[in-house]
């Protein structure tokens, strides 16, 4: 058993050293360029030679949160308000899905695996497809709404302020299908006791629901909360593949205008300084949720 328990730790010696060190090239490296990258004025005319790029101080950070140019501000309040909206969504979909599809009835299991497939498609592929869809002329989502006499002319989507709506349906549509599977497997751990002793005691379906359902599955709920929060606070792919990279004012959240500051702007000083911003806003959003379930479980 000595033998057996020394070998197993020198497996994990073994696997944790290369853990580190693509630890230390893949995060802790670009974070500090970042950082570092942040206090220089690196923009177009030092590309080629980074090296000579002025030190500006906090000179970029004071661009970025000037309430004059307002572009961060703008970008964040929308930020929040497509990561509220993604949560929200995701969550009302998925504990929908899980009910419904919780108990036994022919076919389910092929359902369950229909309602997976935006989740297992590469996230590419899914947000093509929906871009398609959403297209103004050609698009399915106007053909059906002016032929179902819901519209009288075609809706600009991906423009304008529609294009909001429509990245946060994206960003939806792609996550929401993890919410459902794991609350389903929540869903299965609740003992069937429980909810018999309720029928018993003459309670009804929601009484059931929320004295029974939604606080068995609370802690799931809490994780998939945070983590949808903080995929969505810093996703790009969604916003970028939908608006072809060319957002208007609603779609132009912080981590696409990061992108366009540093990669069409070439003013990387300053985009550097507004991604480690967004980092300290998301170090703060995780110290609050652990500080938030350190007192749930005192």
């Amino acid at each position: 058993m000595t033998s057996l328990k020394a070998r197993n730790a020198l497996f994990a010696y073994r696997l944790l050293i290369p853990a580190i060190i693509l630890t230390f090239f893949v995060h802790i490296i670009p974070t500090i360029w970042g950082v570092y990258i942040s206090f220089r004025g690196l923009n177009v005319y030092y590309i080629r030679d980074w090296t000579q790029a002025p030190f500006v101080g906090f000179a970029n950070y004071t661009r970025a949160l000037s309430s004059i140019q307002g572009v961060f501000w703008s970008s964040l309040s929308y930020t929040l308000i497509f990561v509220i909206a993604s949560v929200f969504g995701c969550f009302i979909l998925g504990i929908l899905g899980a009910v419904l599809l919780n108990g036994y009835f022919k076919g389910r299991n092929v359902i369950r695996g229909v309602l997976l497939i935006p989740y297992i498609l590469p996230g590419v592929v899914s947000l093509t497809n929906l871009r398609f869809m959403f297209l103004q002329d050609w698009g399915i989502i106007n053909s059906i709404l002016l032929k179902t006499g819901l519209v009288s002319e075609p809706i600009s989507w991906l423009t304008g302020k529609m294009a909001l709506l429509s990245i946060i349906i994206g960003n939806v549509w792609v996550r929401w299908p993890l919410w459902f599977i794991t609350i389903l497997a929540s869903l299965q751990s609740i003992p069937g006791e429980l909810y018999e002793a309720a029928t018993v005691d003459g309670a009804s379906d929601w009484q059931k629901f929320t004295r029974i359902t939604l606080p068995s599955i609370s802690p799931t709920i809490t994780v998939l909360t945070v983590l949808t929060a903080l995929w969505s606070f810093n996703n790009f792919t969604v916003p970028f593949i939908l608006t072809g990279g060319s957002p208007s004012k609603e779609a132009n959240i912080l981590s696409l205008n990061i992108w366009i500051r540093s990669f069409k702007n070439w003013d990387f000083g300053m985009g550097a300084a507004m991604s480690v911003v967004m980092m300290l806003i998301m170090l703060i959003l995780i110290l609050a949720y652990l500080r938030f379930t350190k007192l749930e479980a005192e």
